[in-house]
């Protein structure tokens, strides 16, 4: 009895000793672990794809700064209230909103490599990063369709947009400016979150 006593005890001691340890390798600074290293690669990942959208993206803003109306030529992209601003100036944003999320994530990384901080790297953080991307993406697709859809909804046939009906003309020209910012504000919402999800917050 007394040494099935003692072998328990002995057991437990040894118990208590390694959660100790296991404990401390948790709190030691300076460990590098598999997740640090992920971060900090998915940070070279973010500056490698934003110089490559970059090129896209600058490709599709020179294609709708030429644009000019199928239905009716007098309309272009300077006919929509600021339109032509607002699309100069989305591949600067494009480029600096990637670079700034590489960073980030390199940032985050090496302080979790430091054992400073935690990541969440799952399936939600995952999809929320690709929709940022995917916000992008829609709007190189979606403002070339929405411009003539516009375009011929003004011209309607060469008759124009009936004075019936107050304020449709106006904000018609309007919408490819909200467009545009709904889908940059909608990617860079999702990017936050699944950044600030990512650092464990």
């Amino acid at each position: 009895m007394k040494l099935l006593l003692a072998r328990l005890l002995n057991l437990r001691a040894e118990g208590e000793a390694m959660v100790a340890v296991s404990r401390i390798r948790r709190e030691e600074k300076g460990a590098v672990d598999l997740a640090g290293i992920m971060v900090m690669g998915l940070g070279f990942v973010f500056i490698a794809v934003g110089f490559i959208v970059f090129q896209i993206f600058m490709d599709a803003a020179e294609a709708i700064l030429d644009w000019t109306c199928t239905a009716n030529a007098t309309y272009s992209d300077a006919s929509f209230t600021g339109f032509t601003e607002i699309i100069g100036i989305t591949p600067l944003l494009v480029l600096v909103g990637f670079l700034a999320a590489g960073v980030f994530a390199m940032y985050l990384g090496v302080k979790i490599s430091k054992g400073e901080a935690d990541t969440k790297m799952d399936l939600g953080t995952l999809i929320l990063l690709a929709l940022a991307i995917i916000f992008l993406a829609v709007a190189l697709i979606i403002l070339p369709v929405t411009l003539e859809a516009i375009c011929s909804t003004l011209s309607n046939d060469g008759a124009g947009i009936s004075s019936s009906f107050t304020g449709v003309g106006d904000m018609l020209l309007m919408s490819p400016l909200l467009l545009i910012v709904a889908l940059i504000g909608g990617a860079i919402v999702t990017g936050f979150f699944g950044m600030k999800r990512m650092g464990g917050d």
